[in-house]
């Protein structure tokens, strides 16, 4: 199965194997309907009365759906009744073609069902009443969490960016000199292209206690980096600060690193235990692989990130292996 190099539980967006599935299906039935030796004009005529009756009935949903925009059309589309219908209907021209083309074939077609087109109309009508009423068109939560990922709408990809653009695009350039600085009063203790850089521990159940001794014996706290401040969003002079960990083996040092937690899945914890936030244990660890993914490929873009930062991803208790 596809999934991210930093762990082999984070998944791969996903890919185009539903349409793939689809056109199996299409040939399936267009081999089955073959077999049946079913004349092509009757085919297509059922196949294009299916098809109008399915726009006409989105064409419904979308009137019902319409009814409850217009009560927040201030609110949400800016007081513009144009941008509620196209947000419910879509657009106007294609929804338009949509409705003389199903209209032209439900009346110059032959009638094979003997329906007048009123009943036909009401039957949809009804139909789709129905569907709306007992929910029965709601979409399933694989295509909820495909329409998500592909819109960039889920939780994590905005905490990944905040995390990204509010704090490792700020301290990241200049983290090589605060090294420096650090290692001229401490006898050149963070040497070496692995203790140079910033390591960001990602636990995927979210547990960032704020002490790592308590997550894990064998790191030891040492020091603080020289602290870096800058003017940011009208507080003037804020202080970011970077801890440096000394990482014991069968109580022997082996060496020492800058580590921190990243702090948005503390976050994603506490809104798994706050029932206001509606969001489960099966959220809390689905997003917690986004963010993770997201913040890999945001990072990826970034070379000067790359060199100074390094994300590692696990699922347990053991930190250092």
């Amino acid at each position: 199965m596809p999934h991210s190099s930093l762990h082999p539980s984070i998944p791969q967006p996903r890919g185009h194997r539903a349409k793939k599935a689809a056109l199996v299906l299409l040939s399936i039935c267009l081999a089955a309907l073959w077999e049946l030796e079913e004349p092509a004009d009757h085919v297509l005529r059922w196949l294009v009365l299916h098809l109008a009756s399915v726009q006409l009935g989105q064409l419904f949903k979308g009137f019902c759906n319409l009814v409850e925009e217009l009560c927040h059309v201030h609110s949400r589309y800016q007081g513009s009744y144009w941008k509620a219908v196209q947000a419910c209907l879509g657009c106007p021209i294609s929804c338009g073609a949509v409705l003389l083309l199903s209209l032209y074939f439900y009346i110059y077609l032959p009638n094979t069902t003997d329906l007048p087109f009123a009943w036909t109309l009401t039957l949809l009508g009804l139909s789709q009443a129905l569907s709306i009423l007992l929910d029965l068109q709601s979409l399933a939560p694989a295509e909820v969490s495909t329409v998500f990922e592909q819109k960039n709408f889920n939780v994590a990809y905005g905490m990944a960016w905040s995390y990204y653009i509010g704090y490792l695009r700020l301290i990241l350039p200049g983290l090589q000199a605060r090294i420096r600085i650090y290692n001229q009063f401490h006898n050149n203790m963070l040497r070496g292209a692995g203790s140079c850089r910033l390591y960001i521990l990602c636990p995927l159940d979210c547990g960032v206690p704020d002490d790592l001794s308590m997550a894990d014996p064998n790191i030891h706290f040492l020091h603080e980096l020289p602290q870096q401040s800058t003017d940011r969003a009208g507080i003037k002079g804020r202080v970011y600060t970077n801890s440096v960990y000394e990482i014991l083996e069968n109580m022997k040092p082996m060496g020492t690193c800058i580590l921190e937690y990243a702090t948005p899945l503390q976050t994603l914890f506490a809104m798994s235990q706050d029932g206001q936030a509606g969001f489960s244990r099966e959220n809390r660890l689905e997003q917690a692989k986004l963010f993770c993914r997201t913040l890999e490929d945001i990072l990826a873009d970034d070379p000067e990130s790359q060199n100074n930062c390094r994300l590692i991803v696990y699922q347990g208790k053991r930190l250092i292996v």
